[in-house]
């Protein structure tokens, strides 16, 4: 019997700093096979960068137009370290994606209209995206570390939980090191329970 050793984005960041067309196949996939790995973290010139051009606002350190960038710029406009609702949030996702050309639409259009993926075992709607897109930010951990560029910003999403147990999400800066950011999750492990 093999044992799968646990394997950290430290173990392959050397790798995923590499121009992508010079990258090896060092990711061990679902199915066991070979993946090129992906780049999660910022240059420290990067970091510099963004902190000295953001002029006392929150530098986002995620690409204009994506959906990681929208979710975190909602967060920011609706007002950091405070818990806004998912719909004011979804309401906020709209507008910065939406000021984004995408060709003839926007990024929010394409966004929202994506169908969901065929071959998925618990297809999303639009509201299950948007949520599933604040718990991947949170990684930390792993091969996969979505929410490390935000960390590197010494910060996180925090979803909290409101009175009657709907999501609220929150981002939480001020860290005083980047290695001490812990995003907080009241929901994780709640969802599918069913009430007595």
């Amino acid at each position: 019997m093999t044992t799968k050793t646990k394997v950290s984005y430290k173990d392959v960041k050397k790798e995923a700093a590499k121009p992508k067309a010079e990258r090896e196949a060092i990711v061990q996939g679902r199915n066991g096979e070979r993946r090129i790995p992906r780049r999660y973290d910022l240059s420290q010139k990067r970091v510099t960068e963004l902190r000295k051009n953001a002029d006392g606002d929150f530098p986002n350190p995620y690409r204009k137009g994506g959906v990681y960038h929208g979710f975190v710029q909602a967060l920011v406009d609706l007002g950091l370290d405070k818990a806004h609702s998912f719909a004011d949030v979804k309401e906020s996702m709209q507008k910065v994606m939406g000021a984004v050309e995408r060709g003839d639409t926007t990024a929010w259009k394409v966004f929202a209209d994506r169908a969901p993926k065929p071959d998925a075992a618990n297809p999303k709607d639009l509201n299950g995206r948007i949520m599933q897109t604040a718990t991947v930010i949170q990684r930390l951990t792993g091969v996969h570390p979505y929410g490390l560029k935000l960390a590197q910003m010494k910060s996180c999403v925090d979803i909290l939980a409101g009175k009657d147990g709907q999501p609220l999400y929150k981002l939480h800066t001020g860290f005083s090191k980047t290695d001490r950011v812990r995003p907080v999750n009241d929901l994780k492990g709640k969802r599918g329970r069913k009430t007595k």
